[in-house]
């Protein structure tokens, strides 16, 4: 037991940097108890939060962030017949998606109106979507040139359109495992983002998937340290261990990523991890790391994911619902508007971007 536990902190354990944790950058205003587990965001309309449930697919939950009541939500959909395995909620006002990318189809409805009908079927496979408009998302799926996961655009618009950017994920082993991590959108969908569990990057995009930023996160594993299995019978691989995870969940929001690592710098007392998730904030406009702090858990119950919207830090942290909001004097982001100049060289900047891209 002693022996796996020094692995163990061996693991988490990075010596190689140092972060920086100032005074109460969030304070807590509240938590709201859930009930269960199984919730997750789907999304955020002002004041009101969506959450789906990944054991009863078809179920919301309404939260009001400022009364804090909630109401329960029942899904109806056109067609129930599919053969559904990976079903998901996604909310971007005014409406809200259900999604399944391995039949492949997505229903929309407008919110308050709780019967969706099909927006997409048998036009796109995807692993995981993220709407950006009302007729457009952010999929990860595979390329059938490569055969190695990509990036791209589903658009609805006289006809479906997919448009893939082969170069925003960059294979190091196989391209499937090795570039797998979660994708994030800013709450207007005007930038996107990717960041990669198992190595210290993540990626911002404009809407139209135009390379913006690439940053290197404060963590120094730059390559991905995961074993692959031989292919089975079916011609499957898996991976032999449990990889090394460098990053977790994240949140992007104006000029800052925020990423939940579950690794130790240099002179951090292992016991946080038992008490606490570390959130990383970087600017990646200005290519810089910014600062850190703790979002602490609720008895053993860990961060699951969050969100950042007006000011707010809206986290699901087991079946609990925690609520923070930002210390504007250290997100100075968040009460700086951008000058006329600086919007013109960032305008520059993407330009520049996507003639590299084409």
């Amino acid at each position: 037991m002693l022996l796996f536990q020094l692995s163990e902190h061996r693991v988490h354990r990075n010596n190689a940097f140092t972060r920086r944790y100032p005074h109460h950058p969030i304070n807590k205003r509240y938590d709201l108890p859930l009930g269960f587990d199984s919730y997750y965001i789907a999304g955020i309309d002002n004041d009101m939060l969506y959450l789906g449930n990944t054991t009863a697919p078809l179920h919301m939950l309404e939260v009001n962030l400022k009364t804090r009541d909630t109401v329960h939500i029942t899904l109806g959909l056109s067609d129930r017949d599919l053969p559904f395995q990976a079903v998901s909620v996604r909310v971007r006002s005014p409406y809200y998606y259900v999604m399944d990318g391995t039949v492949p189809c997505i229903f929309r409805g407008i919110l308050g109106n709780w019967n969706a009908g099909v927006w997409m079927k048998d036009k796109a496979y995807f692993t995981k979507a993220l709407p950006l408009g009302p007729d457009s998302f952010l999929i990860n799926t595979i390329n059938s040139d490569t055969q190695l996961s990509s990036l791209g655009l589903l658009t609805k618009q006289n006809g479906f359109k997919v448009s893939l950017n082969p170069r925003i994920l960059e294979k190091q082993i196989d391209g499937m495992f090795d570039v797998d991590g979660t994708m994030v959108a800013s709450p207007d969908g005007s930038a996107v983002g990717f960041v990669y569990y198992y190595r210290n990057q993540f990626m911002v995009m404009d809407s139209q998937l135009g390379l913006l930023a690439r940053q290197e996160t404060v963590d120094t594993v730059s390559t991905a340290q995961i074993e692959l299995a031989s292919a089975n019978k079916k011609g499957l691989v898996q991976m032999k261990a449990p990889p090394l995870k460098i990053n977790h969940t994240a949140a992007l929001y104006k000029d800052l990523m925020m990423v939940n690592s579950p690794r130790l710098g240099k002179y951090e007392e292992p016991r946080m991890l038992d008490q606490a998730s570390i959130i990383d904030v970087y600017n990646w406009r200005e290519s810089t790391y910014a600062f850190s702090f703790y979002l602490y858990h609720i008895g053993r119950k860990k961060l699951k994911e969050f969100r950042v919207r007006d000011g707010q830090l809206i986290a699901v942290v087991g079946d609990m619902l925690s609520v923070y909001g930002l210390d504007k004097g250290q997100f100075k982001i968040l009460g700086k508007p951008r000058t006329d100049s600086e919007k013109h060289n960032d305008l520059s900047a993407d330009n520049r971007t996507k003639t590299e891209n084409l």
